[in-house]
């Protein structure tokens, strides 16, 4: 097979024939896979994306530079470079599918899209050109079906009471640590900005012109700190009809269990007893943290309130140290909301470890 050169204007020709297209190509892999990695493990996403880029551009510099010095080049693959780029595709369009649709739906869509781009490259088949658009076709009708089917059985409701109630109760614990999640991000952005604050403070001596910037960075964080309140009672809200759904369900099984015979049943309706008496001392965990958190973020709004009113005043000894107490108040809230979203994660475990223990009783 002969692939021709689309570079053909003059302008760009000549570095077709370098080893930028070797920079380039490193470049987004190696970064890819970093970013793949780094994103696993940090809460703010702009740190990954900047230590992946760092990290894809030093490895891609690496890879060039030993391509240099042994003179290879990836043109030197010929094919296999082809072959190579289709399988790194295919893999990430499989992988995107599979995660909202499916396996067998990112089976279907992969193979379809992987066999159209090969015949919109000139790739030659040892098969017809009519056989190869058939099973290409087919292959995409079947992964989309697949795609719909898997979001349609999603979306139908239970027909059963217990069915429905316990997927809408997992339905709300997960949007409530989603939310937590992004309570907890928001608190980790509001550490950032106090920081930030107090260095700015510490030059308001030199740039006086700078104190109304200061202040009204202060009066945006003010309606930040009131709605992680806010949110915060939301969900001890939903958190406490949860449990007490959970009670009730624990209820029934226990009066269920005093009706039957046998030590096995007894053991059971001790173990049930146990998990609610666990349940109960993680909803008492939960609400200990709410009022600390409630009473940190009280001290952080008057503290802010404060630090406002002596930046007007130009008081900029008092706003120093105001805003070094707020910021600190913020770290350790922050702290306190990874405690809270672990107790969350726990509560909801023992919650659908009770509700399930509940039905294989009723069920027996």
């Amino acid at each position: 097979m002969r692939y021709e050169n689309p570079f053909l204007v003059p302008a760009l020709g000549g570095l077709f024939e370098t080893l930028l297209p070797d920079f380039v190509l490193g470049f987004a892999f190696f970064t890819a896979v970093s970013y793949g990695v780094l994103s696993k493990r940090f809460d703010h996403q702009r740190t990954a994306a900047a230590m992946s880029g760092a990290m894809g551009a030093a490895l891609a510099t690496g890879l060039v530079w030993w391509q240099y010095d042994r003179g290879w080049s990836i043109r030197d693959l010929g094919p296999f470079a082809f072959v190579l780029a289709i399988i790194v595709l295919s893999a990430t369009i499989y992988h995107a599918v599979r995660r909202i649709g499916g396996s067998w739906a990112g089976v279907g869509i992969t193979l379809g899209l992987s066999i159209l781009i090969t015949g919109v490259f000139g790739v030659d088949w040892p098969l017809a050109a009519s056989a190869i658009t058939t099973v290409a076709t087919m292959a995409l009708i079947f992964g989309l079906l697949l795609f719909l089917l898997h979001h349609h059985r999603t979306g139908i409701a239970p027909t059963t009471r217990y069915a429905s109630q316990s997927v809408a109760e997992a339905d709300d614990a997960r949007q409530e640590l989603a939310r937590l999640h992004r309570d907890r991000c928001l608190s980790a952005r509001l550490t950032d900005g106090f920081r930030r604050l107090r260095k700015e403070a510490d030059l308001l001596r030199q740039r006086p012109e700078e104190t109304p910037n200061v202040a009204a960075q202060i009066r945006r964080l003010l309606p930040a700190t009131g709605w992680l309140t806010q949110r915060m009672a939301r969900l001890r809200a939903k958190a406490h009809r949860v449990r007490k759904g959970q009670i009730a369900r624990l209820e029934e099984t226990r009066h269920i269990c005093r009706s039957l015979e046998g030590s096995a049943k007894r053991r059971i309706a001790a173990d049930l007893v146990g998990r609610y008496q666990n349940l109960v001392g993680m909803e008492k965990r939960l609400e200990r943290l709410d009022k600390v958190v409630a009473e940190n973020e009280r001290r952080i709004r008057n503290l802010t309130r404060q630090a406002e009113r002596a930046t007007q005043s130009y008081d900029f000894q008092r706003l120093i140290g105001l805003l070094e107490q707020a910021s600190k108040l913020q770290g350790h809230n922050e702290k306190i909301f990874r405690a809270i979203e672990r107790t969350e994660r726990k509560l909801a475990d023992v919650a659908q470890a009770v509700a399930r223990e509940a039905q294989e009783v009723t069920d027996r």
